[in-house]
């Protein structure tokens, strides 16, 4: 056996002799070797031995135990909650299909029949080693992949976001907010719920261009949307409607509501002071258009959409 780690093979059996020649023959492998005998559970608990030696494979001889109770080293073996459970090989004198059966349901990987030798043993040792190896490489690629998919889900998630925010402002995009309308449009329409929509329109904006430049106007354009996201309520949806104009959803916002927000928003945007390319001060106003959704005016989004822009 050759691996990059060496695997840790446990031998657990009554037979010192038996377990004298696997440690002869061990003595030439390139692995960790524990051969122990093993004759008495109370004495020795198989929890113990397991959490210090972390064994690949378990040779464990099943004729210690009663036929009715063989399946308790077994079962200790697979409860103990390690990264990895090691291959269990039994050994044993029974050879009926009945025990065979149970041997396998309750865990065992593989078992041999005794009388045996310790060369039988190396030989199968060989092929369940590789077995283990192939395991750990499957884990190893699997722990990986899984990696690869939490970045994969987290990539896809960001990407996402860019392709339904605008860069600039940080707000919504178009895109973001169409969809949004029409889902609530329809359950505005359903229910009877009152629904609004703002339209914000920066007033003379390229004059601020023409007296600046458009880094200026790029950095106001961003000012505002802060200023949009400030003073919205939690339920709002903002977007970028393109250019210097935003669009702003108010769900179970009323006439009223929707006029008393548009003001708020009118009185912050004319307050908030912006830095020309020459260092002077600034400010600029917008002008707010807002529309209730009306079922028996707009037949789709798109209507309250229209009437809030005019």
């Amino acid at each position: 056996m050759s691996d990059p780690v060496k695997p840790t093979i446990l031998i657990l059996d009554p037979d010192h002799d038996f377990l004298e020649s696997m440690a002869k023959l061990g003595e030439s492998r390139d692995i960790n070797l524990i051969c122990l005998p093993y004759s008495n559970r109370e004495k020795t608990p198989i929890e113990d031995l397991m959490s210090t030696h972390f064994p690949d494979i378990v040779v464990i001889n099943l004729d210690q135990e009663t036929e009715l109770n063989f399946a308790n080293p077994i079962a200790e073996i697979r409860n103990i909650p390690l990264s990895a459970s090691p291959i269990i090989l039994g050994t044993t004198k029974q050879d009926s299909a009945t025990f065979k059966q149970k041997a396998y349901s309750l865990g065992i990987d593989d078992y041999l029949i005794r009388p045996i030798t310790a060369n039988d043993i190396w030989l199968r040792l060989d092929v369940l080693h590789r077995i283990r190896r192939l395991q750990k490489q499957l884990d190893d690629a699997t722990r990986k992949l899984s990696v690869l998919n939490v970045q994969l889900a987290d990539s896809n998630r960001r990407l996402e976001e860019l392709t339904l925010t605008d860069e600039l402002t940080g707000l919504h995009n178009m895109r973001f907010m169409l969809k949004f309308l029409e889902k609530q449009f329809e359950l505005s329409l359903r229910y009877d719920r009152p629904f609004s929509i703002m339209m914000v329109d920066l007033d003379h904006f390229k004059s601020v261009n023409d007296k600046n430049d458009h880094l200026v106007g790029s950095a106001a354009i961003k000012a505002v949307g802060g200023v949009i996201e400030a003073t919205s309520r939690k339920s709002d949806v903002n977007a970028r409607y393109g250019g210097d104009e935003y669009i702003i959803a108010l769900p179970e916002a009323d006439q009223t509501a929707a006029k008393l927000a548009g003001e708020r928003l009118r009185k912050a945007i004319s307050e908030c002071t912006l830095v020309g390319s020459e260092g002077q001060n600034f400010t600029i106003t917008a002008s707010i258009g807002a529309t209730t959704f009306n079922k028996l005016i707009h037949k789709s989004y798109k209507d309250v959409v229209k009437d809030a822009d005019a």
